[in-house]
């Protein structure tokens, strides 16, 4: 009869190598499932001073878990922005290379808007989407 520890340690073992191999790329951002390297944004009707000392326009990005809009400091390439709609865009992340100060991990690039919603530049903070 084997030792039982021994025995533990291989179903363990086994368990675990499963466990590692059945993995999904699966993750949440607060708007859903996605995949690992896409995100679901939405994007609020107008753009808006972000809170820093730069000066600069933000996008309003919507958040479904809280039910709140939040400051989107970054960009998206490919996505042409036209007042007055709430999108939401399908985007691909891509990982910055460590080292770049002031921005942040990732750089957005479209790869499909998935919806366009007319909404009021005028509503201060956005409606919900």
């Amino acid at each position: 009869m084997q030792h039982p520890t021994k025995l533990i340690l291989s179903i363990t073992l086994l368990l675990l190598t499963f466990t590692v191999g059945c993995e999904r790329e699966v993750t949440t951002n607060g708007n859903g499932p996605t995949n690992k390297n896409t995100e679901i944004l939405i994007i609020g009707p107008y753009r808006t001073e972000c809170p820093s000392f730069s000066g600069s326009d933000c996008y309003l990005e919507f958040n479904e878990e809280s039910q709140e809009w939040h400051f989107f400091y970054e960009s998206v390439q490919g996505f042409d922005f036209v007042p007055g709609y709430i999108y939401r865009l399908k985007v691909r992340l891509v990982e910055r290379p460590e080292g770049i100060q002031d921005v942040g991990k990732y750089e957005y690039h479209l790869i499909e808007v998935l919806s366009k919603e007319e909404a009021s530049v005028d509503e201060k903070p956005p409606r919900k989407p």
